[in-house]
């Protein structure tokens, strides 16, 4: 609960300050050393996590959503923590695949206990490498805010003289350490993990945030976690397995040095020597680079120690520690301890300048001045493909490809999913000018029709060579978004391409020029988006504004790589995609004009199309259909179904053709065994035919309609008076429905108007 703005500013603050004290109080941040042993005994498995078990939970702990394609069977599954989005980005559009071989390779790390390869993520610019390791990081602080995803480092904690005397050997004077109490030997009760830092002399941080649970010595702390974690999960104490890291000395220099003095000055008494120990638990945070960190790429030492002299925690240090030299560690590999480490643009930087990286990734250590540390963390880089080509022909590349796990990530190869990257840019841009159905549709078809790479045939059998030669961009694209892929196919070789599916998008996965390595990239197709709003001869941004746009792109070779690419059949020619899309927009406005004119209803379309196929199934089971109107069974009507079929213009045998669409009805059903028969999907190719032939018959309507919209819309002040009424009021009746049901205003709906009537002219002429 917010305290009340309207309240006295003064009680605002105590009201404000109770409640983060009690939130302080409930994550439980500040800890003796026995109530931290309490916790490991509760929950010993979260506490004793390495960073890349924790990376994995963090996975875990958001859970997973089964993605449903069209076809309706689930076929790849989301980790939802990428849908989380950041302070700066949404959320990671597409990449499943990326997301699965991280969480996968995470999953070998915590089977072999160490993760000793470094993650490097290598794709185009653009193609969200940096964003998944942002989503990432985001996730894991998240996770580290909640009691399940709780991480514990600890602070050495020296009292005032006030407070404490000396009870240790050869000291004479006050000095820190003990209480004045005697007998208390061996008593925790004395921690000083709570004290008021008024009465805190010296405060010693964990510069590599190590784990509390090493303060606990060798052989006890084996035994200890095998007996907790035995008890809990039912299980016998040899069978428990332990991560290699929780077992190993895992204190700094720094932190190692204390203890072993301490112990000496109170000869052994390790209760004495954990009342100094404050057990803070930490929070992941990028911006603040706990535990999440970057490196840049720029020549830079990733990890430095610097001595300590004039600080004044190691000034006020008890008599007894003054021996120790004090170094503090810095640097990017430092802050991400337990966590994430990424390398921002790895290859960018000087080959001397990280190969160091082959055995700190190796063996998990660095090696500083005054010491090797040893580190817990996952290492994660990115690159685009022309630094990690060039990289390959080195070489030292072998020494690093054993230490390099290498995950490809291309751009989308669908529309619909390119269109979720620009989401938040189209809200704001169309808070200033409208944006136009089907303008950003088409700027992401363009997009994703640069980056397709022509199928090869000789990859397929033989039987389907013919087929796979004939795949198109266009269709390439609708075979990707399981969209119809009539009339450019028929049935028959739609359903072969679908059971081809899978293996057309893998085809050339592995291979050096893979599909999604090159094309437009959503930066550039950002600009274009950008450029196409604050286009001032349109007033609103139309799919003619983005036609615009990238004809003006497609004239610069020199800028944009993937426009260098020599056309391979009609592949890997992005104007003709402009005119490809040019054409696909005319056909589409004309249909949703011809539906928003309303001469016949959509539903009379399909109802007609049901009657058919109604019809063709009872003539071929020899059985009867029941009329409303007689109240009578029938036999099929042999007058419906020959009308309709000279619709469809069928040739050839009728009886073969009408048991084909019973073979439609029997293969749907087969796929989807618990949906309703959907006719207008089974059939769209019957349906269009039917909507065409009845558009055709009133096409002279239609033709004085758009004369009349245009008129309507003061292209000609003459013809407009002397338009009837009843020619206004279709006019006008058609703008309504285009905005009503499709989401055009007049003015873009008149501008597309225009563009469909002037283009098809075109076509006609050609």
């Amino acid at each position: 609960m917010a305290p009340n703005p309207s309240s006295d500013a003064g009680e605002m603050i105590s009201e404000l300050s109770r409640l983060y004290r009690e939130q302080f109080q409930s994550q439980r941040v500040i800890l003796s050393f026995p109530t931290f042993v309490e916790l490991v005994k509760k929950e010993p498995r979260r506490l004793i996590r390495s960073a890349a078990a924790y990376m994995r939970d963090t996975f875990d702990q958001f859970g997973t959503t089964a993605i449903v394609g069209s076809d309706h069977r689930a076929s790849v599954v989301r980790f939802n923590l990428f849908d989380q989005g950041t302070q700066r980005n949404g959320a990671v559009v597409g990449g499943e695949s990326v997301q699965d071989e991280i969480y996968n390779i995470l999953q070998s790390f915590v089977r072999q206990g160490y993760a000793n390869r470094m993650i490097v993520m290598h794709g185009p610019n653009g193609s969200s490498k940096s964003s998944t390791v942002e989503a990432i990081g985001s996730a894991m602080q998240r996770y580290s805010e909640i009691p399940q995803g709780a991480v514990y480092t600890f602070n050495w904690i020296f009292p005032t003289e006030k407070i404490a005397a000396p009870a240790m050997k050869g000291e004479g004077g006050p000095i820190g350490f003990a209480s004045r109490r005697s007998g208390d030997e061996g008593n925790l009760s004395g921690s000083y993990a709570h004290l008021d830092d008024t009465m805190i002399a010296s405060k010693i941080h964990s510069d590599f945030k190590d784990n509390p649970v090493h303060l606990i010595p060798m052989p006890q702390r084996e035994i200890w976690l095998r007996s907790w974690i035995a008890a809990k999960e039912g299980i016998r104490e040899d069978d428990v397995e332990l991560p290699p890291h929780i077992l190993a000395s895992g204190l700094s220099k720094r932190n190692q040095l204390i203890l072993e003095n301490l112990l000496a000055a109170y000869d052994g008494d390790l209760a004495k020597v954990l009342r100094h120990i404050q057990v803070e638990r930490f929070f992941y945070s990028r911006q603040y680079r706990v535990g999440i960190s970057t490196v840049e790429p720029q020549m830079a030492i990733d990890a430095m120690e610097k001595q300590l002299t004039m600080d004044r925690n190691i000034q006020n240090l008890p008599s007894v520690l003054h021996n120790i030299r004090y170094y503090e560690a810095q640097g990017e590999l430092i802050e991400a301890n337990r966590g994430l480490l990424e390398f921002s643009d790895l290859l960018k930087r000087p080959l001397e300048s990280f190969k160091y990286l082959l055995t700190t990734v190796e063996k998990s250590a660095i090696s500083l001045p005054s010491s090797t540390a040893n580190l817990d963390l996952v290492f994660m880089a990115t690159t685009n493909e022309k630094h990690l080509d060039t990289f390959k022909t080195i070489p030292d590349f072998s020494s690093f490809r054993g230490r390099f796990e290498l995950v490809t990530v291309p751009y989308l190869l669908k529309p619909s999913l390119e269109e979720q990257i620009y989401a938040p840019d189209v809200e704001v841009l169309g808070k200033h000018k409208k944006i136009v159905p089907h303008a950003v549709q088409m700027l992401c078809s363009w997009a994703v029709m640069t980056r397709l790479k022509q199928p090869d045939p000789e990859y397929y059998d033989s039987t389907q060579r013919g087929l796979i030669a004939r795949l198109d961009p266009r269709t390439k694209v609708r075979l990707y978004e399981d969209e119809p892929l009539r009339p450019t196919f028929k049935q028959a070789e739609e359903a072969q391409l679908r059971e081809l599916r899978i293996r057309i998008m893998n085809e050339s996965v592995g291979m050096v020029v893979y599909e999604g390595r090159f094309g437009a990239s959503p930066r550039e197709i950002k600009q274009v988006l950008q450029r196409a709003a604050q286009n001032q001869a349109h007033e609103t941004m139309t799919p003619m504004a983005i036609f615009e746009e990238l004809e003006r792109m497609v004239k610069d070779r020199t800028v944009y790589e993937f426009l260098q690419f020599e056309p391979r059949g009609k592949y890997h020619d992005a104007a003709f995609f402009i005119g490809l899309l040019k054409d696909e927009f005319a056909d589409i406005f004309e249909t949703e004009t011809v539906k928003a004119m309303s001469l016949v209803a959509d539903e009379e379309y399909e109802r007609l199309l049901a009657r058919y196929i109604e019809n063709v199934v009872a003539e071929i089971k020899r059985e009867k259909i029941f009329n409303p109107a007689t109240e009578q069974y029938e036999t099929a009507s042999q007058g419906l179904m020959k009308d309709i079929e000279k619709i469809l213009n069928v040739q050839g045998s009728v009886e073969r053709h009408r048991e084909g669409l019973l073979g439609r009805l029997a293969a749907f059903r087969i796929e989807n065994k618990t949906m309703a028969i959907d006719l207008p999907t089974i059939f769209q190719d019957i349906l269009l035919k039917i909507q065409e032939h009845y558009y055709g018959q009133r096409k002279v309507v239609v033709q004085q309609n758009y004369q009349a919209m245009l008129s309507l819309a003061g292209d000609s002040e003459a013809e407009s008076a002397k338009m009837e009424e009843k020619d206004r009021d279709l006019a006008k009746t058609t703008y309504a429905e285009l905005e009503r049901r499709f989401g055009y205003d007049f003015v873009s709906a008149r501008e597309c108007l225009k563009f469909m009537l002037k283009h098809n002219k075109k076509r006609k002429k050609v």
